[in-house]
């Protein structure tokens, strides 16, 4: 790029118009360089010539310094650069040189004009024309080829040998290297100029955008005010279903509201707006704040959470907002990716030994839930991404939390990172340095309600929402005007899910494990008898009672559904009554064989007394149980894996046979073996704690207590 401010004056004189690109104005400049270096070259190269007694290579030299000179001016007069005139000049100049190598008698003897040539075919090349170095190839080959063939009917210019040859040679091998290397030059600036204003432009077009939806945020705030407060007015004044709309209402106006809020709080980090303050306080309290606060939302999703922290205090500086942000960020998406029967552990550590100023500590979030696709892992935390993978479920959100997680443990001096096996969980680890230079505190400042809770996400994906403690039902049927209406008629009483074929029936009755199953006989992909006789012959939904539903009122149609393992057969058109009879009895049924199964739940149970394949299922818990209860880390990720079943598949069998699901019946296992230890044992508790499985002696007296009524020491008194 040329920069020389006098140039550009003269060039902007002579020789610019408008509608000019920078590309092209480059190309100009360098064209134009280039013939004021050749003008000059060949006016000395020429009074050269004729002082050496080199007439004839002077007229030659002339006639290209003429040329020049021409299409020099010709260019100030027409100002426009055309393709025409640029295939004109090459081509000429090409052709010049040659028909001159040609009169000197061939390459030896043409005075390194054959480097001159070969500074158009690059310069061709430069100019980004592949037309244009098509067209300069062909000429440059066609002249180096008639030139060869043509060598031997030629005559050498017999004034032009030696060391005259050689002094021209080097004269134009110099020159135009010059030039060359000048090009290269100008190329290498004219890329680092674009790359510097890419870089700029996108900078500006980023700041502009945080600009734009800070301020569109901003706007927000005040009508999303008056409609939360005019709802929640209308709550207050009215009741049934206009209040249940108003709380709606306010809900949804809440979760925008944070929307809204983690849209700025991320603007004003990356616009360097948010200061870090810094006090000191007990982390590990803090953190069992922000993890108490989250226990409702992991109940109402049916998962344990826990937290584990290796040592009882640490006093260190921290920002509380930035860090409750960043757990409870992370504590919100482990719950929301965690299917039911879940669990989550909250820990805290040092990577090394020492807890003194100055070392590391690590605040682990680990959850067993669908985890990430490896291909995903390193962009999680690009702001605004969301993953996009046909086997990774929707949930709602922004792609903005884990990138403030990840600015904001930058301002703290930390780091984020995450590990993750699709199928089985994810953890992701905040590590702090441990600073002690704040003021203290002894109050810890958490805020509440942080995260606005739908009640939407406490029911399981496809159901209509009814409320998290009603059956499920799974209704597979093609004729969708049917299951509109039995959706409508089971839907004050049930969760609804629905399947239109038999084979995504079958899917949805293993991905999903409901309470009761409507199915129709006649259906693409797999009819009623093939997906019933599937389901009763699988472990994993045998315990599902199953209705079929069906035009064909014969007996033989009927003796087929029930040898297929159907529970009841109801004919079309059938009553509303009746049905809701039928569901109501199947599940009253259900319930009952629970209670029988909860009556010996930690015994082997005869296979004859409650149906074969559910007794063997539950022997099969009880067995790996047996070997396992002593074992710590036995947890319930082991325990579908021995029974070769997902984890959705093992709490929701569990919970149809036991009333419990996976995380609570393992507990409960434990602890009735630790009631028979304190009954028959001169074990004291935390020799029975250990021995069951649990590691913290206080931990176990508490769910002791949640279990039997009384604490293990009362239990051993009681001698019952």
């Amino acid at each position: 790029m040329l920069r020389l401010s006098a140039f550009d004056s003269w060039y902007a004189r002579l020789f610019s118009y408008q509608k000019e690109t920078p590309e092209l104005i480059l190309r100009k400049k360098f064209f134009l360089v280039t013939n004021v270096v050749a003008i000059i070259v060949f006016s000395l190269v020429t009074l050269l010539a004729c002082f050496l007694g080199l007439k004839n290579l002077a007229w030659h030299i002339l006639l290209l310094l003429g040329f020049t000179l021409a299409q020099t001016i010709l260019l100030i007069i027409i100002r426009k650069w055309s393709k025409w005139f640029v295939y004109t000049v090459f081509s000429t100049y090409i052709l010049l040189i040659f028909c001159i190598i040609i009169s000197l008698g061939g390459f030896a003897s043409s005075a390194g004009l054959l480097m001159v040539a070969y500074f158009f075919l690059l310069t061709a090349q430069w100019m980004e024309d592949t037309r244009l170095l098509i067209f300069v190839g062909i000429l440059y080959v066609a002249g180096v080829l008639v030139t060869g063939i043509s060598f031997p009917w030629l005559q050498p210019d017999e004034t032009l040998t030696g060391w005259k040859n050689n002094l021209f040679f080097a004269i134009n091998f110099g020159w135009i290297g010059i030039v060359i290397a000048l090009a290269l030059h100008s190329t290498i600036v004219k890329g680092e100029n674009d790359a510097k204003n890419r870089a700029r432009q996108l900078q500006e077009l980023d700041v502009l955008k945080s600009k734009l939806y800070a301020n569109i945020a901003h706007e927000f705030r005040t009508p999303l005010t008056l409609i939360k407060g005019n709802a929640e007015i209308i709550g207050d004044e009215h009741e049934g279903e206009i209040a249940e709309r108003a709380d709606s209402i306010v809900r949804n106006s809440d979760k925008i509201l944070f929307l809204v809020n983690q849209m700025l709080s991320l603007s004003k980090v990356e616009g360097g707006g948010v200061p870090v303050h810094y006090v000191r306080t007990d982390l590990i309290a803090f953190v069992r704040l922000i993890v108490d606060s989250f226990r409702d939302y992991a109940g109402m999703r049916k998962l344990e959470l826990h937290y584990e922290p290796e040592f009882p205090a640490l006093m260190m500086d921290i920002d509380t907002e930035k860090l409750e942000d960043s757990v409870s960020n992370l504590l919100s998406n482990a719950i929301k990716y965690t299917p039911e029967g879940g669990e989550i552990f909250v820990s805290l550590r040092f990577p090394g030994q020492s807890q003194a100023p100055g070392q590391l500590v690590e605040i682990s979030i680990r959850d067993t839930g669908i985890g990430i696709p490896e291909d995903q892992m390193d962009k999680i935390f690009i702001r605004f991404y969301r993953i996009e993978d046909k086997g990774f479920p929707y949930r709602e959100g922004t792609g903005i939390g884990l990138t403030l997680v990840r600015e904001y443990l930058k301002m703290m001096k930390g780091t984020v990172r995450v590990t993750s096996t699709p199928g089985e969980g994810s953890e992701f680890v905040l590590t702090l340095p441990v600073t002690q230079n704040a003021p203290v505190i002894k109050e810890i400042p958490l805020r509440s309600a942080s995260f606005p809770v739908d009640k939407q996400d406490y029911t399981h994906s496809g159901t209509i929402d009814h409320g998290g403690g009603l059956p499920r039902v799974l209704v597979i049927e093609d004729n969708k005007e049917l299951t509109g209406y039995l959706k409508g008629l089971l839907g004050s009483e049930y969760n609804v899910l629905t399947a239109d074929d038999g084979i995504s029936g079958v899917e949805q009755a293993l991905g999903h494990v409901p309470d009761i199953i409507l199915c129709d006989v006649m259906m693409p992909g797999k009819d009623g008898y093939q997906v019933c006789t599937e389901l009763k012959n699988d472990l994993r939904t045998n315990h599902i009672p199953i209705v079929m539903l069906t035009a064909r009122a014969d007996a033989g149609s009927r003796i087929t559904g029930l040898e297929c393992g159907a529970d009841a057969y109801l004919t079309k058109p059938f009553d509303k009554k009746e049905l809701m009879a039928c569901l109501h009895q199947l599940y009253v049924q259900r319930e009952k064989l629970r209670l029988k199964y909860q009556a010996k739940l930690y015994e082997p149970i005869p296979e004859e007394h409650y149906g074969i394949e559910n007794t063997r299922f539950l022997n099969k818990v009880l067995e790996a149980l047996e070997q396992n209860y002593r074992n710590e880390r036995f947890r319930i990720e082991d325990l579908y894996r021995d029974l070769g079943i997902s984890r959705v598949q093992l709490h929701r069998k569990l919970t149809a046979l036991t009333g419990q699901p996976a995380s609570n019946f393992i507990r409960s296992f434990r602890l009735h073996k630790a009631r028979k230890l304190l009954l028959e044992t001169e074990m004291n508790v935390s020799e029975v704690a250990h021995d069951v499985g649990f590691t913290d002696p206080n931990y176990f007296t508490r769910a002791f207590v949640r279990e039997h009524g009384i604490t293990p020491k009362e239990m051993r008194g009681s001698q019952v």
